[in-house]
């Protein structure tokens, strides 16, 4: 529902942006921007914390104001995201061993870190607002969404500990520091990629353009950027393996939703290009072959 809510809005503008070109004059513009702040992976994590990352965002739009507020504006972008969890806890699952002897794997996770990084490829559209403040300066907002898709994605282990043991409730025996067997203490780092979905985010910014000259504004404003929709795959994984295998976080049964939300501050310039005038047929006709008038 949400992903028909953006498309749709995105279909109004298009058809307003279209419905307006019929008028005579439009202001037309190319727009580029670099933006950093708080870019976080927001998730719940069962048992532990994390806290966001920074990041930066890059885009490129073309800006038409069909009236001199009113106007939209799409482009193409990237923007990182980033976040760090801390876990504390020890995980118990029923495994068995190469004897065919069955026992409770268990891991205990001793400030366990992990840090998990997204650069996303972004389509926006907005619409925009402007209103001149004077000769030099105006305000401009703008408000929509837009549909990011995973280009980059990686985690890493960056800290703390993991031990793991076997219990035999048959012998009532908790073995340990058997590395052959996959009981030890780990301090090594792993490190893989995440499997995410596509992200719809709904977007707003608000700043103020600076005239440089009659082709050229600067640009400087606040973004914030709230994801819709859980981007996580759906996963019954634990972090850590009996068979030695690590999954990460993000890819556990340790996090069960997973959305990007931004905010910052941008810098940008608009270029403006040259206003669109409207031509009509009668108009490219030579002088004497035009229509006139049927006399009254």
């Amino acid at each position: 529902m949400k992903k028909q809510i953006i498309f749709g809005f995105g279909l109004l503008l298009c058809t307003a942006m279209q419905m307006e070109a019929q008028k005579s004059v439009a202001d037309q513009y190319l727009h580029f921007s670099v933006g950093v702040g708080d870019h976080n992976l927001s998730y719940n994590l069962q048992n532990g914390d994390h806290s966001g990352r920074a990041g930066y965002s890059l885009n490129a739009a073309y800006s038409y104001f069909f009236t001199p507020q009113w106007g939209v504006q799409a482009g193409v972008g990237i923007q990182s995201f980033g976040a760090l969890s801390t876990l504390n806890f020890q995980s118990a699952e029923p495994a068995t061993d190469a004897d065919g002897d069955s026992y409770v794997f268990r891991d205990a996770y001793k400030n366990w870190q992990e840090r998990q990084r997204v650069l996303l490829f972004e389509i926006p559209i907005e619409a925009q607002f402007r209103h001149p403040l004077n000769k030099k300066v105006q305000l401009q907002a703008s408000l929509g969404g837009k549909v990011s898709f995973p280009l980059q994605t990686s985690y890493k282990t960056v800290g703390g500990e993991m031990v793991t043991t076997g219990y035999y409730s048959q012998w009532d025996a908790e073995l340990s520091d058997l590395p052959q067997h996959g009981f030890s203490t780990y301090t090594g780092s792993y490190n893989g990629h995440l499997s995410l979905r596509p992200a719809y985010m709904a977007i707003a910014d608000l700043g103020g353009l600076y005239k440089l000259s009659d082709k050229l504004d600067l640009y400087v404003g606040a973004y914030f950027n709230y994801g819709l929709n859980n981007i996580k795959k759906t996963s019954a994984k634990l972090i850590y393996q009996s068979d030695g295998v690590y999954n990460g976080m993000l890819a556990s049964t340790q996090t069960t939703k997973l959305t990007p939300v931004s905010v910052g501050i941008k810098v940008g310039v608009y270029f403006r290009l040259a206003k669109k005038t409207k031509v009509t047929i009668t108009d490219k006709l030579p002088t004497g072959t035009r229509p006139t008038e049927p006399a009254q």
